[in-house]
């Protein structure tokens, strides 16, 4: 039965203004923050402005144009008020949370497990000086999930939380923290969902997961935000010591999508398995960075990510394997194939290898093309009209990916999305 997250007492109107320490310290207080979190929000504060704002002189950033994207604006604008999300959350069982399992809202976590808070987030995975967008997420974060598995344990059942933001919204941030120690072993399936609202809205995200040896986590991210959405996350994994992650991320909805994902394999024999799917229509842009980062012998990572577009939208992935010295038996691949609906739509494909090893094998994978006409013929020969047939063609593409989707739920909301944006 699905748990409703906690609604936060009405919290007075507190204008942010420019960034300051004393609206900063306002918007604080406002939450009714503990001291330490309001001495990370400052300290967020300082990196924040001590950090260049993305450009189109930065590799990473170099095909974004967000000449339009008014952050000036909304952050003058946002108070405790305008960044409510609403939340739902499946509950834990009873004996799982009496051997120790975490499965809990960031202001829960706030109040009751501080020390967890202090040791995880935003200190070993993410860090506030990663990226510019992740230090602002930690001057306004207020809402999130926080699953914590000791060692040993094993969660057979999915969890699942839903994070919807409202079409007048200004702003969300939503962090994500999860820890499994040696050889415990979950599955949390998040959806993120907005309708499309009147004006400009941002989100502004956080993921952090953290394997210990032998653990395994399946982690499933879906993206709906509203056509008005300028969505960008920093997303990274440690993956331990023969531990394994599966991570598959599907996205539909936004505006505007900037990712950074990374999966760095710490421990000796580590797998990370990196599943992606996004479909981008009228002139929505997705942009997807993935970062393989192989950093112990013998680890394993497959990425494979798969995009369909059409009308004047515009998706970009960026990929690259890194190899650090004394990484050998690598063994690390990724593809990337697009699926071009229409002639005014462009999918940039751009694979990398850093390699500072000698004993690896990596390779790599890159398409872009668009539904061939024999497929067409076949199926129309056999009396399935044409629409119904791009369908088929268009959801058989994907299918391999939303296929590794663990929750048929999941899978099935998908896939309705994409014969939404079939058309």
């Amino acid at each position: 039965m699905a748990v409703v997250h906690p609604v936060l007492k009405p919290a007075p109107v507190v204008k942010a203004g420019p960034l300051t320490r004393e609206s900063v310290s306002a918007y604080s207080a406002a939450l009714s923050d503990p001291t330490w979190m309001l001495e990370r929000r400052m300290e967020a504060l300082r990196v924040f402005r001590d950090t260049p704002a993305p450009n189109r002189h930065d590799e990473l950033w170099r095909r974004v144009d967000l000449s339009t994207f008014k952050l000036d604006q909304i952050l003058s604008g946002i108070t405790p008020n305008n960044t409510v999300l609403d939340v739902h959350r499946s509950g834990l069982p009873d004996d799982m949370a009496q051997q120790g399992v975490i499965f809990a809202s960031l202001e829960t976590a706030i109040e009751r497990y501080p020390r967890l808070l202090d040791e995880w987030m935003m200190t070993q995975c993410v860090k506030l000086t990663d990226a510019y967008y992740a230090a602002l997420h930690a001057i306004f974060v207020r809402y999130g999930t926080v699953l914590y598995v000791p060692a040993g344990i094993r969660l057979d059942e999915p969890l699942r939380t839903t994070i919807r933001m409202a079409a007048d919204q200004l702003a969300g941030f939503n962090h994500t923290l999860i820890v499994l120690e040696k050889g415990a072993k979950a599955t949390l399936i998040e959806d993120f969902a907005s309708p499309t609202g009147p004006h400009q809205a941002m989100y502004s995200g956080v993921v952090e997961i953290i394997l210990g040896e032998g653990a395994e986590l399946d982690y499933v991210s879906i993206q709906d935000w509203g056509r008005n959405v300028y969505n960008f996350t920093t997303e990274r994994a440690k993956v331990g010591k023969e531990a394994t992650l599966h991570w598959v991320i599907g996205g539909v909805g936004s505006k505007f999508t900037k990712s950074l994902i990374e999966a760095d394999l710490v421990g000796p024999r580590g797998t990370a398995l990196l599943s992606g799917v996004y479909f981008a229509d009228a002139k929505q842009q997705l942009h997807y960075d993935t970062q393989q980062n192989h950093i112990a012998e013998a680890c394993k990572s497959d990425l494979l990510y798969k995009a369909a577009l059409r009308d004047e939208a515009r998706t970009v992935w960026r990929g690259n394997i890194r190899v650090f010295p004394g990484a050998q038996k690598t063994d690390a691949y990724q593809a990337n194939r697009n699926l071009q609906l229409s002639k005014r739509s462009r999918a940039d494909s751009i694979p990398g290898l850093e390699i500072e090893a000698d004993d690896v094998r990596c390779t790599h994978g890159s398409t872009v093309g668009t539904i061939e006409d024999e497929p067409m013929f076949y199926l129309r020969s056999r009396g399935i009209p044409t629409n119904e047939a791009y369908r088929l063609i268009v959801e058989g593409f994907f299918a391999p990916v939303i296929e590794r989707i663990p929750l048929e739920e999941t899978r099935n909301r998908l896939i309705e999305e994409i014969g939404k944006k079939i058309g």
